[in-house]
């Protein structure tokens, strides 16, 4: 004899981030709405992105502490 099988309707729960929920949330996948995004009108500073681009692309530092003589730095800046 044919048996016939019910269907389960499930919620697909799915884990979502957004900037609602920074962190993170459960949301029914089914339900999603896309929510219509508004223009950014701020300007935010670069952050992260360009000190990982200089430690990638790499940075020049010059780091001299001798730059003067110490002859002539005595001459310029001593107690008289």
């Amino acid at each position: 004899m044919a048996q016939s099988k019910t269907v389960e309707i499930r919620k697909r729960r799915v884990w979502r981030i957004s900037e609602a929920a920074p962190a993170g949330e459960f949301v029914d996948a089914d339900q999603l709405a896309l929510p219509v995004r508004a223009e950014r009108t701020e300007v935010t500073p670069p952050g992260f992105v360009a000190s990982s681009y200089e430690l990638l692309a790499g940075v020049e530092v010059n780091d001299d502490p001798d730059s003067v003589p110490a002859a002539l730095f005595d001459e310029l800046f001593s107690k008289r």
